[in-house]
């Protein structure tokens, strides 16, 4: 019986050899700009997934199609080559999760803490630059936003960060203020 592959494990230790590859050739930055792209390009383009997932499409099919793709982005001859030991290994369908694992790792590497910032409304950019700034002061690292709008906090935004959490949400705020009336019996 065949051993079940662990796809986190595998993609990271993918990761890890396309990071440490791409740092003995002083590429790290140029590899990361192209493994978020091609990451992004996943979620963009029905035809790029289906060329990395699908069961269907021979190895042979496969090579061709990206090696397209890589003529069209411009794509680094490092980059190129990881992409076609996944192809050779038939491994291009964990690629997802290798980018998302190498950005992980990249991101340590760098030195960059992401943080996740849930709003009720859409932050412009002079509101995200000054919550940068602020969480930069706060942890001394270079900060990546993910930001999303989620309108049900009603107003404010809650931050996170690894297990520190900042919650300043009217939502939240709603319900402390409805548990402290239930408890005085209001």
């Amino acid at each position: 019986m065949a051993k079940k592959i662990n796809q986190a494990e595998l993609a990271k230790k993918y990761a890890k050899a396309l990071l440490q590859e791409a740092i003995e050739h002083n590429q790290a930055d140029a590899v990361a700009q192209e493994v978020q792209s091609l990451h992004q390009l996943m979620f963009n383009s029905l035809e790029w997934k289906m060329l990395m997932t699908s069961r269907l499409i021979s190895a042979r099919d496969r090579e061709k199609g990206v090696n397209l793709v890589a003529d069209k982005v411009n794509l680094s001859e490092l980059m190129c080559h990881f992409l076609g030991v996944l192809i050779e290994n038939g491994r291009t369908f964990v690629f997802k999760e290798i980018a998302e694992a190498f950005i992980q790792l990249y991101e340590e590497y760098k030195g960059i803490l992401p943080v996740f910032v849930v709003s009720a409304q859409a932050l412009n950019d002079k509101t995200q630059q000054h919550l940068i700034d602020v969480l930069k002061n706060i942890f001394n690292k270079e900060i990546r936003l993910n930001v999303k709008v989620n309108p049900a906090l009603i107003g404010g935004l809650t931050v996170q960060t690894g297990s520190l959490m900042a919650d300043v949400s009217v939502k939240t705020k709603l319900q402390k203020l409805n548990l402290i009336m239930k408890g005085v019996g209001i």
